[in-house]
C-alpha cells in the first residue's frame, strides 16, 4: 500500500513541482520560482525513490516522504511530530497542477514533458479514488467485525 502512494501521490507531486519549476524558467521574472521548484522536486524525488526501493528491500521507509515532512519535523518543538510537513506539500502540489490548469499553462510544457505530465494527473487521480474506495471497504470491514 505505501509502494502504491509514492506511486501514485509522491512521483506524481514531484512532476508537478518540476514540471512546473521548467515552465517557470521561462517566465524572468518567476524564474528564480522556477529553479526553487526544480529543487525542491527534484529533492522529492531522491526521497521518494530510496522510500519505494526501501519499502520493496526492507519493507520500511528511509526517510520522510518530501523536504517540507522533514524540515517542518525538524522545526517542530513538541513530542508528537505533525503531519503540517506533509498538509504544505499537498496544498503545493494541489496549487500547482490549479494554476497550470486554471491559467491554461498547459500548452506551455514542452512537448517531452507532457506525457509525463498527464500520466501524473492520471496515477494522482486514481490513486486518490482508489485509496478513498479502499478506506471505506476496510471501515466497513472493521464495522463488520
Amino acid at each position: 500500500m505505501a509502494s502504491a502512494e509514492i506511486v501514485s501521490v509522491g512521483l506524481p507531486f514531484c512532476s508537478f513541482k518540476v514540471l512546473t519549476g521548467v515552465v517557470l524558467l521561462d517566465t524572468p521574472s518567476l524564474c528564480a520560482l522556477g529553479y526553487a521548484l526544480l529543487a525542491l522536486g527534484t529533492v522529492d524525488f531522491a526521497l521518494n525513490v530510496a522510500n519505494l526501493v526501501s519499502l520493496v528491500t526492507r519493507r520500511r521507509r528511509a526517510s520522510g516522504v518530501c523536504l517540507l515532512d522533514l524540515v517542518v519535523r525538524r522545526l517542530e518543538k513538541g513530542d508528537s511530530p505533525s503531519d503540517l510537513g506533509i498538509a504544505l506539500d499537498v496544498f503545493l502540489s494541489f496549487a500547482l497542477v490549479a494554476v497550470v490548469v486554471g491559467f491554461g499553462v498547459i500548452p506551455r510544457i514542452p512537448a517531452w514533458a507532457l506525457p509525463v505530465w498527464n500520466m501524473s494527473v492520471v496515477l494522482n487521480v486514481l490513486g486518490a479514488g482508489i485509496g478513498r474506495l479502499l478506506s471505506s471497504l476496510q471501515q466497513r470491514r472493521h464495522r463488520a467485525l
